[in-house]
């Protein structure tokens, strides 16, 4: 390596570190004057919290409406309109693994022993599944 080439890289390297030095020093003060401008929620009196949930649209408006789907024993609910209509088209064992699998967070492994068919079979129909339903929520009105 030439001297020139040894300079190049020993500059490069201190132009490294003095780049992530700068940005980490940066951040440190955006997160400080955050901070400073942040206050906690348990420092908050009641009165305060209060206000700040009735300036909010949220607490104003009503709770949104849901179609549960009942699977497995439990209930799953589904806030989107068309969402859940197009899942109501599908035929129960596929509406069921597409809720197991999406809203359950389960893995096609433990949707198989529950609704009684292969793991394989469980991927193939929710492959389909969620084919139809793509379908039905564009052709939605």
């Amino acid at each position: 390596m030439t001297r020139f080439e040894l300079f190049n890289e020993i500059m490069f390297e201190a132009y490294c570190k003095k780049a992530v030095s700068n940005a980490t020093k940066k951040e440190c003060q955006k997160k400080s004057k955050r901070g400073q401008m942040e206050q906690s929620l348990s420092a908050l009196t009641d009165a305060a919290l209060y206000s700040l949930a009735a300036e909010s649209d949220e607490a104003e408006q009503p709770e949104e409406t849901c179609q549960t789907f009942h699977v497995q024993g439990g209930n799953i609910p589904v806030y989107d309109p068309k969402l859940s209509k197009a899942l109501s088209y599908l035929i129960p064992k596929d509406r069921e693994i597409i809720l197991l699998y999406y809203f359950k967070g389960l893995k096609y492994t433990q949707i198989a022993p529950l609704v009684h068919i292969s793991a394989s079979a469980v991927s193939r129909r929710s492959r389909a599944a969620t084919k139809r339903l793509r379908e039905l929520i564009e052709n939605a009105p």
